[in-house]
């Protein structure tokens, strides 16, 4: 069963983490400030996303995953064995530490010992090594906050990123006590940053809100939470972009390029927060049942 969290309490989460991705070097990945006269790298690449929402009170984060290249999982692998040599360089020296210590044990009289023997520390391997999974390296975190522009019931963000493929993960807000919002694991959409490029990746639409505005306007009642939504309508949909549509003045010297959308997933929810797919994209990604469909 597709799980849709109560998307209105990702407004309470205030305290947010950077906007990069986990393993990157900051000069990869940074967002593109409201100022009045804007400079963009013609050496880098960006993305522009937006939402539905131009108030401060529900504004949602986007995270995007970079699909990791050959030469990122090379370089993954080599960082990860030499995480591994050091994590058993530091256990032999705690294991010989330990075995003093329980030999000691073992000699001490019973009323002149600890109660509890001493706990051998565990063997790290790789099976159990503390490493972060390499797609958990490659997430972006776009807004909610540093927008470009606040405008027309919609934010856009304007974010310089390293080229590659990316896949929309789903609406995250992150704060010092983890994550909520909702993963797109069950069925979401991909899209290519070329290097040297600028790419309007579209815009993502929470359902419950815009849902709320025509109830509103119909004068019926509003929905409460995406348990509220019609029965086809997941929480999260997409408007895809369209070429040559106006985003701001200040990008009109820009080329600016539409993502070429594609299905993606399924894909693991690293943060345990709901799940869900994206709403069908006719012409992009599809269901049946629980199957996606690409280009439906």
């Amino acid at each position: 069963m597709i799980m849709r969290p109560w998307l209105s309490a990702l407004a309470l989460f205030a305290a947010v983490l950077p906007a990069a991705a986990a393993g990157a070097d900051g000069d990869d990945y940074a967002p593109v400030g409201d100022k009045q006269v804007i400079a963009l790298d013609p050496n880098a690449s960006y993305v522009i996303l937006q939402t539905n929402s131009d108030s401060s009170m529900f504004s949602f984060g986007l995270t995007l995953l970079r699909r990791p290249t050959d030469a990122d999982r090379a370089d993954y692998v080599r960082r990860r064995g030499e995480a591994l040599v050091k994590a058993r360089e530091k256990w032999e020296r705690r294991h010989k530490d330990w075995a003093g210590n329980v030999a000691a044990w073992d000699r001490a009289r019973d009323g002149q010992r600890p109660k509890k023997r001493p706990v051998e520390p565990v063997e790290p391997t790789d099976a159990n090594l503390a490493f972060a999974p390499i797609d958990r390296e490659n997430m972006v975190q776009v807004g909610p906050f540093e927008r470009f522009a606040k405008k027309d019931g919609r934010s856009t963000f304007v974010h310089k990123v390293k080229p590659g493929r990316y896949v929309f993960y789903g609406p995250i807000i992150f704060n010092a006590n983890g994550a909520g919002g909702t993963c797109m694991c069950m069925g979401s959409i991909e899209f290519e940053v070329p290097e040297k490029t600028i790419v309007h990746a579209g815009m993502m639409r929470l359902n419950w809100m815009d849902e709320r505005a025509k109830a509103k306007a119909e004068g019926r009642p509003v929905p409460k939470t995406d348990l509220d939504l019609p029965p086809e309508m997941n929480a999260v949909s997409w408007e895809l972009p369209r070429a040559g549509a106006s985003i701001d003045p200040r990008l009109a010297s820009y080329k600016i390029v539409p993502a070429q959308m594609r299905a993606a997933g399924p894909f693991p929810n690293y943060f345990g927060v709901g799940v869900d797919r994206i709403t069908a994209i006719p012409g992009v990604i599809g269901y049946q049942r629980d199957r996606i469909i690409a280009g439906n």
